[in-house]
């Protein structure tokens, strides 16, 4: 897999000030233990969250499952997938979250059916687009064109992130006070995955503050899970999962997460400054 692939930008892309994020800041393959851990063997499934306990993996400060970097297959063919990372001290949170909204806004020369910029140069190898769905904030969801090939010519993919609402799925308000009390900020929304083909994932991640200081990240997904009525999550047993595919889910999502560590200072100095559509 070809970390350092470059997708040919269209000319109005080319123009933009922004595009010297995209030539500037080259992905850099992972250090060797992590890039190991998640191309490696899977984890034992008897160590990781099942689905129908998603809302355990919520953790007070400082505790962790025993599983945060690693995949594995359930016995009815759903996945699992979980990341980590340390994110360095001198990197604020903020500028996170602020990079998490703004990449859903096009710029003001982009080209609709070009994709975005701003979602380009997260993950120059496998990005392409990325929006709010009802163009103004994330209540309809947010819509995702890439893929995790990192440019080895799979096919691009649409996904649709759903939010919902943690309430109805088991987060009680002593589980929020218990998390608040520890030093966690409690989002208590999360997101399920739809695609253009059959199939849904049910996702959780983090932006946390760590014990010994500064921040972390962590994420996780069901493969095959979704949201369904009375609190309770369901099964999609149409969506496609092996063990292939979760190692390209954990190499992608940890490859993008440190390529943005590299360059989020220079990119929020510059632009959270300037208007919300700034090139």
């Amino acid at each position: 897999m070809a970390y350092d692939t470059l997708q040919k930008l269209y000319p109005e892309e080319e123009k933009m000030p922004l595009a010297r994020f995209y030539y500037d800041y080259p992905m850099k393959d992972l250090p060797k233990e992590l890039k190991d851990l998640v191309l490696g063997p899977p984890v034992d499934c008897r160590d990781v969250v099942k689905p129908e306990d998603f809302i355990n993996w919520l953790k007070p400060l400082g505790e962790y499952e025993k599983v945060e970097n690693g995949y594995c297959m359930f016995p009815d063919g759903s996945g699992y997938i979980a990341t980590y990372f340390k994110i360095p001290d001198d990197v604020e949170a903020k500028k996170l979250f602020w990079y998490l909204n703004w990449l859903n806004i096009y710029p003001k020369s982009a080209v609709y059916g070009h994709g975005n910029l701003r979602y380009k140069i997260w993950n120059p190898a496998d990005h392409f687009d990325h929006y709010f769905v009802n163009w103004k904030d994330t209540t309809e969801g947010v819509f995702t064109t890439e893929h995790l090939d990192l440019g080895e010519g799979e096919r691009y993919y649409d996904t649709i992130r759903h939010p919902f609402n943690l309430r109805e799925y088991g987060l009680t308000q002593e589980r929020i006070d218990e998390l608040t009390a520890s030093g966690i900020s409690v989002k208590e929304t999360s997101d399920w995955e739809s695609f253009d083909e059959p199939g849904a994932h049910l996702t959780m991640g983090q932006i946390r503050k760590r014990a010994d200081g500064g921040f972390e990240r962590r994420s996780v997904e069901w493969i095959g899970w979704r949201p369904g009525k009375d609190g309770q999550v369901v099964r999609e047993p149409r969506t496609q999962c092996d063990e292939a595919y979760l190692r390209k889910v954990g190499y992608h999502t940890l490859l993008e997460w440190y390529h943005l560590m590299d360059y989020i200072n220079d990119l929020y100095d510059t632009y959270s400054v300037l208007p919300a559509d700034a090139d």
